[in-house]
């Protein structure tokens, strides 16, 4: 982290440490383990979670999957040959159709099959 050391960032700081994280593991098609990057980053996780929601409107469980849905939405508009909509939703961690289906409408505003078509 920088100059600063971890313990001198201020919360907000961290917080942002930790969305750029998410972005990166999301990027990379990783899964973000909360626990961990929270005792990564020194904070209490009540202080993490209050901080996050504050900084993002949302909780880090929700930012996470809203990016995933936005980067499966740019996927499925640049679809590559032999991928489909189960393939590049599995890739980002998500098994259970249905309720991809239903959090994707729900993130982008249409099905994710309307996507893959236009």
């Amino acid at each position: 982290m920088e100059s600063k050391s971890k313990s001198r960032l201020t919360n907000r700081e961290l917080v942002i440490k930790s969305i750029e994280i998410m972005h990166l593991n999301v990027g990379n098609k990783e899964e973000t383990d909360l626990d961990h990057m929270i005792s990564f980053l020194g904070m209490p996780q009540r202080t993490f979670y209050y901080t996050f929601k504050k900084v993002t409107g949302e909780s880090p469980k929700r930012f996470i999957k809203h990016l995933k849905m936005r980067k499966i939405h740019q996927d499925l508009k640049t679809k590559i040959p032999g991928q489909n909509i189960k393939k590049i939703a599995s890739e980002y961690g998500f098994s259970h159709m249905g309720q991809f289906s239903q959090d994707y409408k729900n993130v982008i505003g249409e099905l994710a099959s309307s996507t893959l078509k236009r």
